[in-house]
């Protein structure tokens, strides 16, 4: 289970370096890290609900720390 942003983000770095490659860490640490938890929790239910996955636990986790903030943005196709 993802407790902390810092898992979250950890997360999504692997699970860019498995399907990309482990030249892409660095790109891919920095590209999520602009992302609230909220919304690195949302990204992670999404990919696992594409995948079949944990999303049901992953988006309740998600709706429970997004902001209004990144609810705006997400309304705005962020």
């Amino acid at each position: 289970m993802v407790k902390t942003y810092e898992d979250a983000l950890a997360e999504l770095v692997e699970q860019d370096v498995a399907r990309w490659g482990e030249g892409e860490r660095a790109a891919s640490r920095k590209l999520h890290s602009k992302r609230s938890y909220g919304r690195a929790l949302n990204e992670l239910a999404a990919r696992a609900e594409l995948a079949d996955a944990r999303w049901r636990e992953l988006r309740e986790a998600a709706e429970a720390m997004l902001t209004d903030a990144d609810w705006r943005e997400l309304r705005q196709g962020g």
